[in-house]
């Protein structure tokens, strides 16, 4: 079986209190960047948008690395029991709850991690030394990403791998 996930839970926010109490702090509106912008938005990146804008009135809208810890998801993952230690092992950090299905040899997890844990976990997860069902998964979890908008695999060029599965490799050659 090749693992399979989605994302499952994403931050809710309460813009209309963090917009109301950066007016009344910093006497200024925190997410004038993020309504100039002419792309649609995800609540997480509009949400680290206004924690740049805190610091930096301007700031650019995305998604800063420095920020990525302040926003948390979690994971549905189905998968064999040898590929779910392989997938936990490279998500170090990050609460889980694993157990066992009615399918024999199948587990199912919930794991949840900050945007950061993420990026680091599907990067671990998505090389060419990861046994291909393994990567499957990662690559899973990073359309789950990507779908929501939140690409923070930019320094990553996506290579097609010949098992149907692709490697994230370091433009920077690292």
């Amino acid at each position: 079986m090749k693992p399979d996930a989605m994302l499952i839970q994403s931050p809710s926010i309460d813009f209309p209190t963090l917009l109301g109490l950066g007016q009344k702090v910093f006497d200024r509106h925190l997410g004038e960047a993020m309504d100039a912008c002419r792309r649609q938005l995800s609540p997480s990146e509009r949400f680290l948008s206004c924690l740049a804008a805190m610091r930096d009135p301007k700031a650019p809208v995305g998604l800063p690395p420095h920020l990525l810890a302040h926003v948390t998801f979690s994971v549905f993952i189905g998968a064999d029991q040898e590929d779910m230690l392989d997938i936990l092992e490279r998500c170090p950090g990050m609460p889980a709850v694993v157990a066992e299905t009615t399918i024999r040899g199948v587990q199912a997890a919930v794991i949840t991690g900050t945007l950061a844990q993420w990026r680091e976990a599907v990067k671990a997860g998505s090389n060419p030394r990861v046994a291909a069902t393994v990567r499957h998964g990662f690559n899973r979890i990073y359309d789950q990403f990507f779908i929501q908008g939140l690409d923070v695999w930019g320094e990553f060029n996506i290579r097609p791998a010949a098992d149907q599965t692709f490697y994230l490799e370091d433009k920077r050659g690292r």
